[in-house]
């Protein structure tokens, strides 16, 4: 896995592969700055609209994932890795994975002892 976050904010790699895997997906990138990282995929028969980037905030660093139903807000994801239409984003210490495979809609998080 790489690194999401570099001393300059979001890393070149991690947005480079966010955009390849967002628009690949058939989503779009919706917001890119310093600092924040956003995508929506629009409704399709397998899935309602869904967003989802990165942020900092208060010194944090942030995922945000959203449906129409659902809001997901975690902390200190740092690692990342895109395979297909999965993008899976992980803590230091791996004790946090989240995952969304935009393909069939899936998404989850998944929290492990430290």
């Amino acid at each position: 896995m790489e690194p999401v976050w570099d001393d300059d904010g979001i890393s070149a790699a991690f947005a480079s592969a966010f955009e390849d895997w967002a628009t690949g997906a058939g989503g779009e990138v919706v917001e890119d700055s310093d600092g924040r990282l956003r995508a929506e995929f629009g409704a399709r028969d397998e899935q309602m609209m869904t967003g989802v980037g990165v942020y900092e905030a208060n010194g944090r660093h942030m995922l945000r994932f959203e449906t129409v139903r659902e809001e997901l807000e975690l902390k200190m994801l740092t690692r990342f890795e895109v395979a297909d239409d999965q993008l899976i984003v992980q803590s230091d210490k791996g004790s946090r994975t989240f995952s969304f495979d935009v393909g069939d809609g899936e998404w989850r998080v998944e929290k492990y002892p430290p």
